[in-house]
């Protein structure tokens, strides 16, 4: 199931009475994000306002990702691994580097039914619009001022004319000037040096807002480097995406309720924020390129996308939570070791990660941890855990239970320092360098504890049947 455009998903909600229509009036400034955070913390459906103060015509719309069912809702099935084992299938054997195979994508396709299709615009430009028009909102009482926060910033890679979409805050100035904030190593940022080395500093842009909830969780997602992000959406919708090309060479979204047509000038930079951000605090001022608007669309009664984060299970974690049930046949396939894997929700993403693996040599948990600092965003992981298959890594009392009856934490906790954390993260010297912590809590082998492991205590399975019947007797009713 793919939706043609963000008014296909609401209509779908609506149908099925998943819609939460709110026609009082509410404020940008801190009112709607503060009953967004409510709403998802309650796994509320989404909330679309109908009436926003001094934005009259604009609809906004929080709350999409509201929870792991919002996520099923949204690709109309329960098992999102699915998606990547169907694909993956019907490919049979693929090349065996990471390399290889994110390049072997494209051709494997043949341009097929993945790839976005050229189709004309459902928005016009309007010449009235600018960015203070817009109603972007303010999440937090010291922020410094209002940001898109769901909008996707798009840009192409100059060498390899790849499109990248990406969502990043961006703070609004004034009407025609906001502040991008795509952190190091960011494919947006990347982009941006392979522009500066070949002498341009004025990167073509588009930030789009509205679309088909696919594409926006395609934007959030840490697709491998290399890889079309329009063709990834492609993969998720199983059909391609409607596209259209701005006069500044930027595909974008073809349904978008409202697109941004600029540059983004490397030679302006200025302080962006305090913002309140996904680890709960706000995250200090720091430098920032400036996005310069030269064109603005939108469709007729727009609708204006907006999350707010903090503290988590907010949005962010529910789309963390989905990209990991997604992702998982693809990393097996870069990692064939692993065998499953938890993001926790209150472990914001970027900071705590456990793995379980078929365990069949000594050393090998450590180096599945060196694998997986190495793929991708994963890299930013600041704790990875290691357990047995036989562990269920969504149960964090096994996972503890692992921790405290397999790991001597001098022989099986690796310690990386000076290594690349998520810039957010407040708790490093100086982000983005900070440590790395990797926990082996799987049962060793005798090569790893110098004997061998101690045999587990099992029942007796004679025993265990005679004493079922008898419990099953005398066990309290409900």
């Amino acid at each position: 199931m793919a939706f043609k455009d963000l008014r296909d998903y609401l209509s779908h909600m609506r149908s099925r009475g998943k819609l939460i229509e709110v026609n009082q009036e509410i404020d940008v400034d801190l009112e709607i994000a503060e009953l967004g955070r409510i709403a998802t913390y309650s796994h509320a459906p989404p909330l679309l306002f109908n009436n926003v103060k001094g934005y009259p015509g604009w609809k906004v719309l929080t709350n999409v990702y509201y929870s792991l069912d919002g996520i099923y809702e949204i690709f109309g099935t329960d098992k999102l691994e699915s998606i990547g084992e169907n694909f993956l299938s019907s490919f049979g054997d693929l090349p065996t580097s990471m390399l290889d195979k994110v390049k072997s994508l494209p051709s494997i396709l043949k341009m097929g039914k993945y790839m976005p299709k050229e189709r004309r615009p459902s928005f016009e430009e309007d010449q009235r619009l600018n960015l203070e028009l817009l109603p972007a909102t303010k999440t937090w009482p010291k922020d410094a001022g209002r940001y898109m926060t769901f909008s996707i910033v798009i840009t192409k890679d100059p060498e390899k004319n790849i499109n990248n979409l990406s969502i990043y805050r961006v703070q609004i100035i004034n009407e025609r000037e906001a502040l991008v904030h795509w952190q190091a190593f960011k494919r947006g940022s990347m982009s941006a040096l392979k522009y500066k080395d070949i002498g341009i500093t004025k990167v073509p842009v588009a930030i789009v807002n509205g679309v088909d909830p696919i594409i926006t969780l395609t934007a959030a997602s840490p697709v491998p480097p290399g890889l079309d992000k329009y063709l990834f959406a492609g993969i998720l919708r199983d059909e391609g995406v409607d596209v259209t090309e701005l006069d500044n060479g930027i595909l974008v979204p073809a349904h978008a309720e409202s697109v941004l047509e600029g540059y983004v000038d490397l030679n302006d930079m200025r302080l962006e924020g305090p913002f309140g951000d996904h680890l709960g605090y706000y995250t200090p001022q720091d430098y920032y390129p400036v996005f310069k608007l030269e064109k603005a669309y939108v469709r007729e009664n727009p609708i204006y996308h907006v999350t707010s984060v903090g503290k988590p299970p907010l949005e962010d974690a529910w789309i963390g939570k989905g990209v990991e049930r997604i992702f998982l046949p693809f990393l097996k396939m870069i990692i064939p070791d692993l065998v499953d894997m938890n993001l926790p929700e209150y472990g914001l993403f970027t900071s705590v990660g456990i793995f379980s693996i078929r365990k069949r040599y000594p050393g090998q948990a450590k180096r599945v941890m060196m694998a997986i600092w190495g793929t991708g965003q994963l890299s930013f992981l600041k704790t990875v855990v290691i357990v047995d298959q036989d562990v269920n890594v969504h149960d964090l009392n096994q996972v503890v239970y692992a921790i405290a009856s397999t790991v001597d934490p001098q022989r099986d906790v690796l310690i990386v320092p000076n290594a690349l954390n998520d810039t957010l993260d407040h708790t490093v010297p100086s982000p983005p360098l900070g440590s790395k912590m990797g926990i082996d809590a799987t049962r060793k082998f005798k090569e790893e504890l110098g004997r061998e492991w101690p045999e587990e205590v099992k029942s007796d399975p004679e025993i265990l049947k005679k004493v079922t019947e008898i419990w099953n007797n005398i066990k309290p009713r409900a």
